[in-house]
């Protein structure tokens, strides 16, 4: 009897081992609740928004016609072709200048920093400790006509008048968000920089190598996971920006202003919807393109 049950005991271990080794039950039991979350507050959250894009608005209420026809105006109409152009070039050019910028900086604190180097990388996130719309709002009040840049160009006698090219244009768009996501490329960089193996760039000193090929051959390709992190980071917060156009585009057509004004004063959602469906593919279609330059693993 007692040889029974312990038999019986050892196969009940045995299976319990195998079904806690199973790696489908293993993901099940630690990536479940999470993957749970995500289908219902991320997938779900999309699937209504899509649900929403194909129905109609009739006297601020939503009427159960679908068709496709909010998202081809979303694509056709004057205003949103306008808005998704701005979005697309200035989110670009905020990306490229972004790297421009942030590369130098990085590589200055990962390679000089010496022991000061995660101290000064702490300070590149000091601006995070204000909220973006307040510091964003300080910008407009800089750049304004009335502001410290305009009056110090007259005071110094560059200008007669305040530039207008300042603020309320695609330039201050783009200076909104280069400041605002700056910190977004530099951090990336600096971990990537700041992980590179000082013996091979010792190595290639040794064996004759000018700084130049050391940075071409060694430096930059090995910090370029980094790179694209950033670059990624950058871009499709740029995509979908709201704050920075709205408060420094002066009107401006951008994407984000154009789902506000149709979920507020258009009082369409069907149609900000749809151009939020659009713009969410118009991201995917890039993040997909990025990532074939480096898998998930180099860049997190």
């Amino acid at each position: 009897m007692g040889e029974s049950e312990e038999v019986v005991s050892d196969d009940g271990l045995e299976l319990v081992d195998r079904i806690t080794e199973n790696r489908y039950v293993s993901l099940a039991t630690t990536a479940g609740p999470i993957l749970l979350l995500e289908i219902v507050f991320f997938v779900g959250a999309l699937a209504i928004m899509l649900m929403i894009a194909t129905m109609q608005m009739q006297d601020f209420t939503l009427v159960p016609d679908y068709g496709i026809g909010n998202f081809v105006d979303a694509v056709t109409k004057i205003q949103n072709v306008q808005a998704f152009r701005n979005t697309i070039v200035l989110s670009v050019a905020a990306t490229v200048s972004a790297a421009i910028v942030a590369y130098p900086i990085a590589y200055f604190i990962a390679r000089y920093g010496g022991q000061y180097k995660h101290q000064l990388a702490a300070i590149v996130i000091i601006p995070f400790w204000t909220n973006y719309v307040i510091r964003i709002y300080g910008w407009r009040m800089i750049l304004s006509d009335e502001g410290i840049f305009n009056t110090l160009l007259i005071w110094v006698g560059v200008v007669n008048e305040p530039l207008d090219i300042v603020l309320n244009t695609r330039f201050s768009i783009w200076f909104g968000l280069l400041y605002l996501l700056l910190p977004f490329m530099i951090l990336p960089l600096y971990s990537t920089l700041d992980g590179i193996d000082d013996s091979l760039i010792e190595a290639a000193y040794d064996l004759g190598a000018s700084r130049r090929a050391v940075f071409s051959r060694i430096i930059f390709p090995l910090s370029i996971p980094g790179l694209m992190a950033g670059t990624i980071f950058v871009f499709i917060f740029s995509m979908g920006a709201f704050i920075v156009p709205s408060m420094m585009g002066g009107g401006i057509p951008y994407v984000g202003t154009r789902i506000n004004y149709e979920f507020g004063f258009g009082g369409d959602w069907p149609a900000g919807a749809a151009l939020g469906s659009v713009l969410m593919f118009l991201v995917l279609i890039s993040l997909a393109s990025l990532l074939r330059y480096a898998s998930m693993e180099e860049l997190f």
